[in-house]
């Protein structure tokens, strides 16, 4: 709304701030909130713009924060409108509280390359809290990057992220560990190649826990930029453990012509004890 009623873009936004982009970028999509300093810097920049305006503002409900900056007033409550079923949010956040933190921290992924064949492909993953009681998801490499959230329903996750430079949205669903915390998930994930029509292609992936986060959705993106300076997407030749690329490169396991299915109970899904199955083979 903020963005709308001040007629200013995002890079405008960040350039009055002195901030990156990609964090408005966040603030906007919903996967972080401001710090304690870039919120005071945002209330300053619309306070010169619109009288009156203070930091306890940002207390107000919607429909009187959109009262007061004269924005049309919000269609929805939910931040998700009537894309998710109340009943599906609630029983996400049920699920969340009660095994969210497990699924939180550094994952690094493991997939087939759309362009190198035989080759083999590491995102660097973060599944961190969002400070709403729900979970962000973010995936990303050399400068392609999917925010979003997961839901948590049953033995699975659903996440569903949004590379806004190119206007595409990944889905992704993993299967999950019943009671351990996990260390190794694995599932599909469905997203548009970088080729001149945007063509949809689905990949097996396999993700491996690299590193802890602390539950500050601020300080757990500054662990995840700080380990993307360093990250190596490409993975080395030989790296990859056979039995593991056989189950990321089979196109089919149904006698169903062109169904690709992830059985559960083939997943390599794995709790607290990572077998030696999984990681860079030295």
């Amino acid at each position: 709304m903020i963005l709308k009623i001040l007629v200013v873009s995002r890079t405008g936004l960040a350039a009055g701030l002195n901030v990156d982009k990609s964090l408005v970028g966040r603030w906007a999509s919903g996967a972080v909130n401001p710090s304690e300093h870039n919120l005071a810097k945002l209330t300053r920049y619309i306070g010169e713009r619109i009288d009156g305006f203070t930091v306890l503002d940002w207390e107000r409900d919607l429909t009187s924060f959109a009262g007061l900056i004269g924005a049309e007033q919000p269609a929805a409550s939910s931040p998700f409108g009537d894309m998710i079923p109340a009943s599906f949010l609630e029983a996400s956040r049920q699920q969340i509280a009660y095994r969210g933190k497990s699924y939180c921290g550094l994952w690094r992924s493991t997939r087939a390359s759309f362009d190198l064949p035989g080759r083999f492909i590491h995102d660097l993953c973060l599944i961190g809290e969002d400070g709403k009681g729900g979970l962000r998801f973010i995936a990303g490499v050399e400068g392609v990057r999917y925010e979003g959230f997961s839901l948590m329903l049953e033995h699975q996750s659903f996440s569903m992220s949004f590379d806004h430079d190119a206007r595409t949205i990944m889905f992704s669903i993993y299967n999950g560990v019943a009671r351990q915390r996990p260390q190794v998930l694995d599932g599909l994930n469905l997203a548009t190649l970088r080729d001149a029509g945007g063509s949809p292609a689905a990949s097996a992936s396999i993700l491996q826990r690299i590193g802890e986060v602390t539950g500050d959705p601020d300080k757990d993106l500054e662990l995840y930029e700080e380990a993307l300076k360093t990250h190596n997407p490409l993975a080395e030749e030989g790296s990859i453990d056979p039995e593991i690329a056989r189950h990321l490169t089979r196109n089919v396991q149904s006698e169903t012509e062109g169904i690709i299915r992830l059985l559960y109970g083939q997943t390599m899904s794995r709790g607290s004890r990572i077998d030696e199955l999984v990681g860079d083979r030295k």
